[in-house]
């Protein structure tokens, strides 16, 4: 048994666990700490005691990591949005790289091989295309500052700069805001002039990616950091030359980052899409290239196994980019037993939402995984993207 809830421990941390904490070991029971970095020796206050696990708050550091940094920003232990700005950079990386390979390992039995090096952009801060604010009084009498919801999950942390976020929204911060009725957040991002457009409007912006310039809509959803896209765009390009498909399906394309990006010349090209908010912007950027695209609209998980029936071919290539949620389990289990199916890229912004899915997809044997490409899609955050490639066994 491990010690009283409540109590202090002192413990040595081994490892950083997925999500950001330390994990060490107090006679033989696990406990996370957060803020606590691998081979320092910590003082913890237990706050959750479970059967086989406990999370401790960090008291004191008693022996420090050579690794350690003083985070930059001055919001940072009330923010909670970042949970690597206390480790120097280079080996925040290297233990997401090494998260990715111990989960497949653990959840899939994988091998490791096939797991590339992570790619990281050029900036550690700097690099968010699009902040989120949220309300901060009940009433809308006059114009109010808005702010994000603090690491307890429920308190406002009001700030004058975000470090992650591209300094043209800098204005935002700190400026009133007068919400709507019953608008709760409110949505900024950086267009092609740099200007600002928010979820307020209702209206088309540009946004350049990739040496392409992109039509997306004020109230929809882009791409947050646009050097690491391209990154992954030029590796899912990478894929589609060497499968030379002669049919592009984009399952959840958005306004077609990666349909334009990655696949311009293949002969067919199919789009699958739901938001309203997209769809008008995927038109056009097909459009404005004479892409031969054809736009399906609805929901993925209804609308692509009766296409796919009715139009199964064999050289088809397949990218998944859903939501962080992923997808549906009976989407999941088509895939694993769907014939013809050689190429199916898999792109997802949870690494675990990701091994969950692939369990079902890979269970009926019909796959294997031929390469999986961590990205550092958000720098000083506990998320990553990653991009898993599955042919046909």
């Amino acid at each position: 048994m491990g010690p009283d809830f409540k109590m202090n421990i002192e413990l040595t941390i081994e490892k950083i666990a997925f999500g950001g904490d330390g994990l060490g070991f107090v006679d033989g029971k696990a406990y996370f700490v957060e803020g606590a970095l691998p081979g320092e020796r910590v003082l913890a206050r237990i706050k959750n005691d479970k059967k086989n696990y406990g999370k401790a708050r960090l008291l004191r550091i008693l022996l420090p990591s050579p690794e350690r940094v003083e985070p930059p920003c001055p919001y940072v232990r009330a923010c909670g949005g970042c949970q690597y700005q206390h480790l120097r950079y280079e080996e925040e990386l290297r233990w997401k790289e090494l998260q990715v390979r111990e989960s497949f390992a653990k959840e899939l039995r994988a091998d490791a091989p096939f797991i590339q090096p992570i790619r990281r952009g050029p900036k550690e801060y700097g690099y968010r295309q699009s902040i989120t604010l949220h309300r901060t009084v009940k009433t809308n009498q006059k114009p109010h500052p808005l702010a994000f919801i603090g690491r307890d999950n429920h308190s406002f942390v009001f700030i004058e700069n975000c470090m992650l976020a591209d300094e043209n929204l800098k204005s935002v911060f700190a400026a009133p805001h007068a919400l709507g009725k019953y608008e709760i957040k409110r949505v900024f991002k950086i267009g092609q002039d740099k200007g600002i457009v928010s979820s307020e409007e209702d209206r088309l912006y540009r946004v350049p990616l990739g040496g392409e310039v992109f039509w997306a809509h004020s109230r929809g959803f882009f791409q947050n950091n646009l050097d690491v896209t391209e990154l992954v765009a030029e590796e899912v390009a990478e894929i589609v030359r060497e499968t030379a498909p002669s049919r592009f399906i984009d399952l959840y394309s958005g306004v077609g980052t990666f349909t334009v990006l990655s696949a311009p010349k293949i002969p067919e090209l199919c789009c699958f899409e739901q938001s309203p908010y997209a769809i008008d912007c995927l038109r056009r950027n097909l459009n404005e290239r004479g892409l031969p695209g054809a736009i399906f609209r609805g929901k993925v998980e209804q609308m692509f196994p009766n296409f796919w029936l009715g139009n199964r071919k064999e050289d088809s290539f397949i990218l998944l980019d859903p939501p962080r949620l992923g997808i549906t389990p009976q989407l999941a289990e088509f895939f694993s037993k769907a014939d013809m199916i050689t190429n199916l890229v898999y792109l997802a912004c949870d690494l675990q939402i990701l091994l969950r899915d692939l369990r079902i997809i890979l269970s009926k044997g019909n796959y294997r995984i031929r390469t999986v490409v961590p990205f550092d899609m958000f720098p000083r955050t506990k998320h990553l993207e990653v991009l898993a490639w599955l042919e046909r066994a």
